[in-house]
């Protein structure tokens, strides 16, 4: 190994173990230095060294040996102490003190080297101690090396001692005497033996030049939190400008906030501090200009959620994951107006941020993060198109009665939509004191809470179900209805048979309730027992107030209306009302045909109609005859228009009039069948006939069998076929005047007499 090198080695190593003794150096022929303040050198002292008279102070060699510089001493108190004592001071005769040309020093700390320029360079030693920036968990750099080329042997010289790479370019540098040490324990005398101040050894280079690019970054990213471009020189740059946004050098980096916005790019003016400089090949500058881009958050606004027209609205937008900002730390903008955030869901794929804001008119909104008022760093933006507020359009249906253009306020009715709402979706939201909303098998109920009569516009909410589980239940805006509806009852038409019952006695007294649509038979005894029951409490508030009419008619069996037994009555019923009884009136005969009908009101705007079914209201009738005998026996007035004698002398009786009694055989409703037993008196032959046989008009008691079918009430047309024994006189021949014939025809007072009538009137009873 070359002496120089060794030596190197050496000073190094005895460097590190400084702190074990402490280290007295004087160039080699200097003057007497005082080795310990107090006590004595125990000696002996070697290599040309020696003791001065006072015991604690020594004189270095003039010409040492290179392996004989130093020596270790012992040191005591007294001199008796010297067997005893441990103490050590290391002595050095180092090299002459060199002088260094501080101003034509060039430290360059990328490359790692320092370039000095002084007097007595061969074997200088320079110590270096500092830490680089923006790194804590790096130990401070510190050690040491040799000049042991100078450019000249003697006089003003150069030399190049390699230093780390990376040192700080405000490094505490120290030149070391030829052979000495450097350390907190070493104390310095120069050749006139006065202490050298540790001060007056720092190395402060003319320039400090820096090779390495001093900005570390082409961009400011502000997605990571606030923006930042690291610097290899932090401590080297004096001032920082960036124009319209504002830069401050921090600690390994130039801290930058007021970033104007993502779309910009920032001008990076770095003034560097007196005496470093920037090496462009043979330039030297001392401001440092870059152009940075900025690299923010991506931000991407949720399709279909960037709406216009609508006051208090809400939009989302997604942060892409490299934004390590916290949603809620960033002051959102609108078109330059704060919004507020109100809920914020972080997923794989991104962070989705819903906004509140007031609403927008405009077609396109900008869309703005940043990191604060004061900061004003942009580490979003976003510029998107709005979209018109979708028009909601609902229907309301009562399960089974159709749709409906009111809100009910007793019975729930069916929602459904219909809008142009996009990629959205419109849900009814509750109107507290106006309506309710709930949900039943996926199927919208909504049912009033105003009082009736009061009009309300329905409200919804406009949801996207293409955000996240946690968004898409949330509305991003509330929407009215165009229009308002009217809050009322709902009055569905209840079956008649469920709210009205016809009861009438049987034959022992118990009531029994009549069906409908079905023909009964009351027992004459109980005729004056039959009554139409309404049960009012039967009806339920969803079923509304119900408005019938009520008719009860009475025919008797020839089919004349028996006037005091109708009813007609128009009844409003509300739910939960009382029984109510109304009787048949009057005295009912038998075979009395009774008539109970009962029908809604048809008043679409009471009721819920389907607007598809059309099939009528509901309505009942009941029909009940009261029971009577098997025959009738009744005088009607017959008036036979043309009556045929069949016995001899036959012929036409024209014009009959008489009272005739009938007994017929009756069916189950009353009506006499078509054949029965007849009796009477009978005027016979009222109108002379313009024959040869001249009837005269005679009184007849008739008897026989009559054929008869009603006509109306009381009248009837029929045939009859009679015995009949006549009151007359003689039945003449016209005889022209001929002598030889006789006038009067012989006859009997016994005829049988048959032909067609009418009969009137119908007075008798039933057996």
């Amino acid at each position: 190994m070359p002496p120089a090198r060794f030596l190197v080695v050496a000073s190094l190593l005895a460097a590190g173990f400084a702190a074990a003794a402490p280290v007295v150096q004087v160039p080699e022929g200097g003057r007497l230095v005082e080795v310990v303040s107090q006590g004595v050198v125990c000696g002996p002292v070697r290599n040309g060294w020696s003791l001065g008279p006072d015991g604690r102070s020594v004189h270095p060699p003039a010409r040492p040996d290179d392996n004989a510089r130093s020596q270790d001493l012992k040191v005591a108190d007294t001199p008796a102490q010297c067997a005893t004592s441990e103490r050590i001071v290391t002595v050095i005769a180092t090299g002459p003190l060199p002088r260094i040309d501080a101003s034509g020093t060039s430290f360059y700390p990328d490359e790692g080297r320092l370039e000095l320029r002084g007097v007595g360079l061969l074997n200088v030693g320079v110590a270096w101690s500092g830490k680089p920036r923006g790194e804590p968990e790096r130990p401070a750099m510190e050690g040491q090396d040799l000049c042991l080329v100078p450019s000249k042997p003697r006089g003003l010289a150069d030399c190049a001692v390699p230093v780390p790479q990376g040192l700080p370019t405000d490094t505490a540098l120290y030149w070391i005497p030829p052979y000495g040490r450097f350390g907190p324990d070493v104390t310095t005398y120069d050749a006139s033996g006065n202490l050298v101040d540790p001060e007056s050894m720092r190395i402060r280079p003319g320039r400090t030049i820096l090779t390495e690019p001093l900005v570390l970054s082409s961009g400011i990213d502000v997605s990571k939190g606030p923006g930042s471009v690291p610097v290899s020189h932090s401590e080297a740059i004096a001032t920082a400008d960036c124009g319209t946004a504002r830069c401050t050098p921090d600690e390994g980096f130039i801290s930058v906030r007021n970033v104007p916005g993502v779309d910009a790019t920032v001008t990076l003016r770095a003034r560097l501090v007196p005496r470093v400089y920037f090496s462009r090949g043979d330039v030297l500058d001392q401001v440092i200009t870059t152009t940075l881009s900025v690299l923010a958050c991506p931000l991407t606004p949720v399709e279909g959620s960037v709406l216009r027209g609508a006051e208090n609205s809400a939009l989302v937008v997604r942060l892409d994951p490299v934004c390590a900002h916290d949603p809620r730390t960033l002051v959102w903008t609108v078109n330059g107006l704060r919004v507020r955030v109100e809920r914020v869901v972080k997923l794989a794929e991104g962070t989705y941020v819903l906004l509140r804001t007031g609403g927008t008119s405009d077609q396109q909104v900008t869309i703005t993060a940043l990191t604060s008022r004061q900061d004003g760093t942009v580490v979003a933006s976003e510029t998107a198109k709005t979209l018109p507020l979708p028009v909601p359009r609902a229907s309301l249906e009562l399960p089974g009665h159709g749709a409906i253009d009111f809100i009910p306020t007793n019975r729930p009715a069916e929602v459904s939509m219909a809008s142009n709402a996009g990629l959205g979706r419109f849900v009814l939201e509750p109107l507290p004191g106006a309506y309710s909303v709930t949900t039943r098998e996926s199927v919208t109920l909504i049912q009033g809470e105003a009082a009736p009569g009061a009009f309300v516009a329905l409200r919804f909410g406009y949801r996207l179900p293409t955000l996240p589980a946690e968004l898409a239940t949330t509305d991003l805006v509330l929407v009215d209805e165009r229009f308002q509806r009217v809050v009322r009852e709902a009055s569905v038409p209840v079956r008649i048979e469920n709210l009205v019952e016809f009861i009438c006695a049987d034959k022992d007294g118990k009531d029994q309730k009549l069906e409908p649509s079905r023909p009964h038979r009351i027992p004459y005894e109980m005729r004056n027992t039959c009554r139409v029951i309404v049960h009012r409490e039967r009806l339920k508030p969803e079923d509304g107030n119900q408005e019938v009419l009520l008719r009860i008619s009475v025919t008797r069996p020839d089919g004349s209306v028996r006037g005091e037994s109708g009813v007609e009555q128009r009844m409003f019923l509300r739910p939960q009302g009382d029984q109510r009884d109304i009787p048949v009136p009057g005295n009912l005969g038998q075979y009395d045909r009774i008539i109970v009908q009962v029908s809604h009101v048809a008043d679409e705007s009471r009721y819920a109609l389907s607007t598809t079914d059309r099939t009528g209201l509901p309505s009942a009738q009941w029909t009940a005859i009261v029971t009577g005998g098997l025959f009738r026996l009744y005088t009607t007035a017959a008036i036979p228009a043309g009556l045929y004698r069949a016995t001899e002398p036959t012929g036409q009786l024209a014009i009959n009039f008489g009272v005739v009694s009938r007994l017929a055989l009756l069916n189950n409703e009353g009506q006499e069948r078509l054949l029965g037993i007849e009796a009477g008196l009978m005027g016979l032959g009222l109108v002379p006939q313009s024959g040869d046989i001249q009837f005269p008009p005679t009184l007849a008691v008739v008897l026989g069998l009559g054929l008869r079918v009603p006509i109306g009430p009381g009248a009837a047309v029929g045939a009859q076929a009679w015995l009949a024994y006549e009151f007359r006189g003689d039945i003449r021949r016209r005889t022209g005047g001929d002598p030889s014939l006789d006038p009067v025809v012989p006859s009997s007072k016994w005829s049988f007499i048959f032909g067609p009538s009418i009969s009137v009137g119908n007075v008798g009873f039933n057996l």
